[in-house]
């Protein structure tokens, strides 16, 4: 009996390395530990949306809101594995975001 292969091909492009510089500074912990969000905020945490967002920015030169939903889904299993999170693109999108950039400071 053979088992099926199954196969995910993405672009990885600097994403890893620019994730593991952001991680290994902190970023997600810093911004956990000074930002409180609102109490509907759900899921993936402040610190690591805004970490995988940067993340975006950095990588496309981009900083448009609309464009990270789609960047995250074509790019889950890296940002999976360059985050160690469980990770779904809908956290990404451009009303969450808008969210959090409006958090309250601690």
């Amino acid at each position: 009996m053979s088992e099926e292969l199954t196969v995910i091909t993405e672009r990885v492009d600097d994403i890893p390395v620019l994730l593991a510089h952001l991680i290994k500074m902190g970023l997600p912990e810093l911004l956990d530990e000074h930002f409180v969000v609102h109490g509907n905020w759900q899921g993936l945490s402040l610190g690591w949306t805004t970490t995988v967002w940067l993340g975006h920015i950095l990588s496309e030169g981009d900083h448009r809101l609309n464009q990270v939903q789609s960047w995250v889904q074509q790019r889950l299993e890296t940002l999976r594995h360059s985050t160690g999170q469980s990770l779904e693109a809908l956290a990404w999108s451009d009303d969450r975001l808008a969210g959090g950039l409006d958090p309250i400071e601690r």
